[in-house]
């Protein structure tokens, strides 16, 4: 039933207001307002008598006449406290403000729309009252208003389109948060005050006067009804509110080395013009939290009114020293840092939700879902913005990423184009993962460049040098799995056993004697060396190269450059499953292309050498009939299974050939193989057993390996 009659309340005092305009006719007496009801706002703010500054900043705001004739709820500080506002602002009198200094004040102080107490803390919203019991309670406490900032001056830094110039900049609608008890039990927050006066220092939090604050004001009075609406008495003026950026752009004396840091991801946009017709813009950032956004971390919804942000901010003193032990000790200057590393440093220090000192105490996730050990300690101070709350921190907080296995790839600038190839690939989160144990290959950026990769600042990508000695973007697939190629899924911690090791680019590579050798890289006879040896702690190894680990030597090419099984590639070419001449769109690169492959991510292939194929063909078992040919060529490929002869792997493996097709599904022509440490042997379908050559096995690809046989397979 109380349900019911906060709905309605609305509805009621639309009708008593327009009965009081429509209902007077030379027959008919004006009604009465009810007693309870109360003169209007204005006429009730009139009869207390000491809110003649409130009325005076109404006016001079121009906002009287509105107020009279529309419903309203208005929060309203007595004489007393706008003298004692004006005392600490060195201001005389209302008539010290300008029109848009009234307005901005005065605006700070009203919604527009008549709100009881209930209704203020529990939002219509999702087509339904939210009430004690639904689905969100008290946790829509953020209140638009229709308050903006007054236009002011910013000198943009290192947004290229307005580098240098200085912009009359615009903020949206500010919201103002109404703390209530009500609030606090649903957040799970302090209820007696102390998350709220750690915000608000300089402010009250009193039972037994609603339990409700207005912004930095504690109501004292509240739902007092009035004829077009409701006033709610409060013991201060809420001042003109700053956004976080706005913070930090007035107090770089404090913080000016995060805002300049800041500053690197920020935009600028035209969005209108100011009644002298000058320019106005808006700001924003790119990659990290829009700490210029009014509303918050979910702008255009209605969580804006739940979640505001917070901002853990390290003085100068304090990111100047975190900067001097990391980044400074390989970088000369924050100009040559990479962006990837700064985004990681800013956005650590942002929520994009209110974090209360007594939750964030207990437990805190930071914006990559880490969680963080935030003490009251580290906290120095606190400020209540628009669109969030900064804590003042005597500590830098890290990411997950900078102290798993990647980390000191942030801080090293001979690493910096192979992290930002780890971060353009999207593979940093899961190796920042402390349950998941992972080892790293680092080149350096002069290895990368040696085989053709590096880092364009300028269009922020990265380039590979094609066989038209061009430097092009390179491709998303060809750079994930290059890196891919340099991950390994657990702790690799001996490189002196001989073996073939998957990569989590299901390339594999081999290591030996302290190297690691990618199918490339076997091919040239390069070895990868060890530079340095970085344990870590928390999920892993890693390890800096001498050279890329490099597995781009598909079966294609092997097939193509290996003069000795040159027999066995023709008749691949005849039956058009080779494209000798496939050519490579991007980089203008002929590459031969196996277009079977495709089919799956392992394949196994034993190829006949040229004397091999001779004898098969003189003693007449290679097929002329195309079809038989080609189901032939295919009998030579193990698909979806990679084995070396390192006496791991045996038994019965499906060949490439498709034996039958039914509604039973498709069954492939099999061959068993033995496997014993540098000895594979294979028997066919014929019964034909075939021992593999140790020295001519093992031939690294990339999606497999490739044996030279002596002897054709029969089937």
């Amino acid at each position: 039933m109380k349900k019911r009659y906060q709905l309605l309340q609305i509805p009621i005092l639309a009708i008593v207001l327009l009965l009081g305009v429509f209902g007077c006719s030379k027959h008919q007496e004006r009604y009465d307002n009810p007693p309870w009801l109360g003169g209007s706002s204005i006429e009730t703010l009139q009869k207390k008598g000491n809110y003649t500054i409130f009325l005076k900043l109404m006016d001079k705001a121009a906002y009287t006449i509105p107020i009279s004739k529309q419903l309203f709820t208005l929060f309203a500080p007595n004489d007393s406290a706008f003298n004692a506002y004006f005392k600490a602002n060195n201001i005389t009198s209302v008539d010290n403000l300008s029109v848009d200094d009234a307005r901005e004040l005065f605006t700070l102080h009203v919604l527009p729309n008549p709100r009881s107490r209930f209704q203020l803390i529990y939002e219509f919203l999702y087509s339904e009252l939210q009430g004690p019991n639904g689905e969100y309670a008290a946790l829509m406490f953020r209140k638009p208003t229709v308050s903006t900032s007054n236009p002011y001056k910013e000198t943009a830094r290192y947004y290229p389109a307005q580098k240098g110039k200085e912009l009359l900049m615009s903020t949206g609608i500010k919201l103002i948060p109404l703390f209530s008890l009500d609030y606090f039990q649903d957040f799970f927050g302090a209820i007696d005050g102390s998350d709220y006066l750690y915000m608000y220092p300089g402010s009250k939090w009193e039972a037994g006067h609603g339990d409700m604050n207005w912004g930095n004001a504690m109501v004292t009075e509240s739902e007092v009804r009035t004829a077009n609406g409701f006033i709610y008495y409060i013991d201060q003026v809420v001042p003109p509110q700053k956004n976080i950026d706005q913070y930090l752009l007035a107090n770089q004396d404090k913080y000016g080395l995060f805002y300049d840091i800041l500053q690197r991801f920020a935009t600028y946009n035209a969005s209108g013009v100011d009644k002298n017709k000058n320019l106005l813009y808006s700001k924003g950032y790119n990659l990290v939290s829009n700490l210029a956004e009014e509303q918050g971390a979910f702008p255009g919804n209605e969580s804006r009114m739940k979640d505001m942000y917070t901002l853990f901010l390290p003085s100068d003193q304090v990111l100047q020293d975190y900067l001097n032990k990391t980044i400074f000790k390989t970088y000369s200057s924050l100009d040559s840092v990479p962006s990837v590393t700064l985004f990681y440093i800013l956005q650590t220090q942002v929520s994009r939700s209110l974090g209360l000192i007594s939750k964030i105490s207990n437990s805190y996730f930071n914006s990559f879902g880490d969680p963080t050990i935030i003490g009251k300690s580290d906290i120095k101070s606190a400020h209540m913005c628009s669109n969030g709350v900064i804590y003042e921190t005597n500590r830098v907080l890290e990411p997950n990423v900078f102290t798993c296995v990647p980390g000191t790839l942030f801080f090293d600038a001979n690493y910096s184009t192979f992290l930002y190839a780890l971060n353009q690939s999207g593979l940093l989160t899961g190796l920042s993962n402390p349950s998941q144990n992972v080892t790293v290959f680092a080149p350096s950026n002069k290895e990368m460049e040696a085989v053709g990769i590096r880092y364009d600042p300028i269009t922020s990508t990265i380039l590979f040098l094609g066989d038209d000695k061009k430097w092009n973007p390179m491709r998303a697939t060809d750079l994930n799995m290059f890196v891919q190629d340099h991950i390994y899924l657990g702790v690799l911690s001996d490189l002196n056993t001989d073996q073939y090791v998957e990569m989590s680019s299901k390339n594999f590579v081999h290591v030996a004697n302290g190297v690691v050798q990618g199918a490339d890289n076997l091919r040239v006879r390069q070895k990868v060396g060890i530079t340095q040896t970085l344990p870590n702690d928390k999920n892993g190894m890693l390890y800096e190269i001498d050279k890329p680990i490099n597995s781009n030597y598909v079966m294609g090419k092997y097939l193509t450059y290996d003069k000795d099984v040159s027999q066995f590639k023709d008749l691949l070419v005849k039956v058009k499953l080779l494209d000798a001449r496939f050519l490579d769109q991007l980089n203008r690169d002929t590459v031969p292309n196996l277009k079977f492959l495709a089919e799956a991510d392992y394949w196994t292939a034993f190829i006949p050498t040229n004397a091999a194929m001779t004898a098969a063909t003189a003693a007449g078992i290679v097929p002329t009939n195309t079809d038989s040919l080609k189901a032939w060529l295919q009998y030579h490929f193990i698909r979806k299974k990679v084995i070396f002869d390192d006496g791991t792997t045996s038994g019965k493996f499906d060949s490439e050939r498709i034996s039958s097709v039914s509604a039973a599904g498709t069954f492939y022509s099999p061959i068993n193989i033995t496997n014993n440490v540098n000895n594979l042997t294979l028997t066919d379908q014929s019964g034909q057993v075939v021992n593999i050559d140790h020295s001519k096995a093992d031939i690294l690809v990339r999606k497999g390996v490739v044996h030279k046989i002596s002897t054709v397979l029969k089937y």
